[in-house]
């Protein structure tokens, strides 16, 4: 059997824990150092104190999504654990690599087309060619993202480890933990898209965001000798 993966929501923890430390000592900088409040000291309290809140906030978060894949890993009876061969972890790679290529370009591509849109109606309207080129901007920023991110996650899945653990609530998958009972996400779907050799298992999850409810997709890489299995997870799983 595989070696308990690491768990790097700690990793995360100790991180905000120590930028939390340095916003705090911030919030003190314009006393330790002599700023007057008019002169810059005020905002800067203000401005530390935020992060010292939203550092808090992330904490806590991450701390619990911590204690929560501890737990996960040391279940003696998750609702599945499967440890993926070489060459059907590259295969389950490759093709989550080629869903998430084609997801940031559908979204690129709706993005730059909105984004026009709007900017040729405000330069219309305005009459000023700013706001066309302001909307390009937004369209040149957006490239890095929409291509490179892909990359980064077949790069992670590839270093990982080729484990999937799923419980009742979270999924573990090749180092990447996701969780569908925090901050207002639920599991929306669980479907099984088996085929010899490069068995799915695609589990979707909703969660609140800025722009309402946003669907993400997280998908399962399913050993060929476990497909009754993957059926009766998603069973369990109301599905």
């Amino acid at each position: 059997m595989m070696e308990k993966p690491q768990n790097k929501q700690w990793n995360i923890v100790k991180t905000w824990i120590i930028l939390t430390v340095l916003f705090l000592f911030g919030c003190f900088t314009p006393a330790l150092s002599g700023i007057d409040g008019m002169n810059g000291g005020f905002a800067i309290i203000t401005i530390c104190g935020f992060l010292v809140i939203s550092g808090i906030f992330v904490t806590v978060i991450y701390y619990k999504r911590a204690r929560q894949l501890d737990q996960l890993f040391s279940a003696d009876r998750p609702l599945a654990r499967w440890e993926i061969g070489p060459a059907a972890w590259e295969n389950f790679v490759a093709e989550d690599f080629s869903e998430d290529k084609a997801i940031s370009k559908g979204t690129f591509i709706l993005t730059t087309v909105i984004s026009v849109v709007i900017g040729v109606g405000l330069s219309l309207l305005f009459q000023d060619f700013l706001m066309l080129l302001i909307c390009l901007g937004i369209i040149v920023l957006l490239i890095f993202p929409a291509f490179a991110f892909p990359w980064f996650r077949r790069r992670r899945k590839l270093r990982g480890p080729r484990l999937v653990i799923i419980s009742e609530q979270s999924v573990y998958v090749g180092g990447t933990y996701f969780n569908w009972e925090m901050l207002g996400a639920n599991l929306h779907r669980v479907s099984t898209d088996l085929t010899q050799g490069k068995g799915l298992m695609r589990i979707e999850m909703r969660y609140p965001a800025r722009t309402g409810i946003e669907h993400y997709v997280i998908r399962v890489p399913v050993p060929d000798d476990k497909w009754d299995e993957a059926h009766e997870v998603s069973k369990k799983l109301g599905f």
